[in-house]
């Protein structure tokens, strides 16, 4: 996660630069909510019979501003994120306390806070390079949330989007996993390898410290030094990797959450970047989890 230092009910989150998504009419249309026809054309699975707001979330970080659908059913939820900007984004979701507005929560992050007090971080797709796609399920609970992204000092400049979790109960089942990844203090466990093509992630968190793992693809020439040094600088510059997803963190540590996409041969870099403090007055994450070893190279080869 890039917090700033100084097939049933599937979501869709797009980033994108570009607002306008094509309806089944043959025109466009800037609304954030897409009908069920379009989601079952983006995603290849039917959803008649489920209510209309199961649609989608759009999330257009590149225009500064995040759209999405205002309400949800609690439970399991598919989420499908699609970066068609031009920038790094993330999505996190976070339910709010009571009597916090998103207007509220925004106005504590531009303290310099990373963590308002009693807002709750609820995982959601990690850090994402254009072009890319990642799938994670994760579970939602009723109540009042918003989609935030922390890259690059998104979180300041970028409107978030606030939606409900309606009472409504209804599970997407996951897929079975490839790979179970347990983040612990301060390291990555493994239990399988991951292969090329697509494989499906389990991430657990024994902890006993919130963790998140981000998934970068090392390009040619580039380390785990570079990597560490782009970090450091926020992510601004050109990124020695391509960023291709993962598992936020979550406040509730028993959570599991499920990440899914494709594997291409390489060399990549297992990544957390929690801060080590994570109270309520964490202003910086000037020495994070990274820093004390939470990063691990792996490769996967042909």
């Amino acid at each position: 996660m890039g917090r700033d230092r100084a097939q049933n009910g599937s979501l869709f989150f797009l980033a994108s630069r570009n607002s306008e998504i094509g309806n089944h009419d043959g025109h466009s249309h800037s609304s954030s909510r897409l009908d069920a026809f379009n989601v079952r054309n983006l995603l290849g699975v039917p959803i008649q019979g489920w209510p209309r707001y199961l649609g989608a979330f759009q999330n257009h970080c590149d225009r500064r501003r995040l759209e999405a659908l205002d309400v949800v059913p609690a439970g399991l939820r598919h989420i499908v994120f699609e970066n068609r900007g031009s920038e790094i984004h993330e999505a996190m979701l976070v339910k709010l306390p009571d009597g916090m507005s998103p207007n509220d929560y925004v106005a504590v992050v531009k303290t310099g806070s990373l963590f308002p007090k009693g807002a709750q971080d609820y995982s959601g797709p990690g850090l994402t390079s254009p072009g890319e796609t990642v799938e994670v399920w994760t579970k939602v609970d009723p109540g009042n949330y918003l989609i935030i992204c922390w890259n690059n000092g998104h979180a300041k400049s970028t409107p978030v989007h606030p939606f409900t979790v309606q009472y409504t109960i209804l599970d997407d089942e996951p897929p079975k996993e490839d790979v179970v990844m347990k983040l612990v203090d301060y390291r990555f466990e493994l239990q399988g390898n991951l292969r090329k093509g697509r494989q499906v992630v389990r991430v657990e968190t024994p902890g006993p410290s919130m963790h998140e793992v981000d998934f970068f693809r090392l390009r040619d020439g580039k380390s785990v030094a570079d990597v560490n040094a782009w970090r450091k600088a926020n992510g601004r510059g050109e990124p020695p990797i391509d960023a291709l997803g993962g598992a936020l963190d979550s406040h509730d540590i028993t959570r599991v959450v499920w990440l899914r996409r494709e594997f291409s041969p390489g060399r990549y870099v297992l990544h957390c970047e929690m801060p080590v403090t994570t109270d309520s007055q964490t202003s910086n994450q000037q020495i994070t989890h990274a820093d004390v070893g939470m990063v691990r190279e792996i490769k996967i080869d042909e």
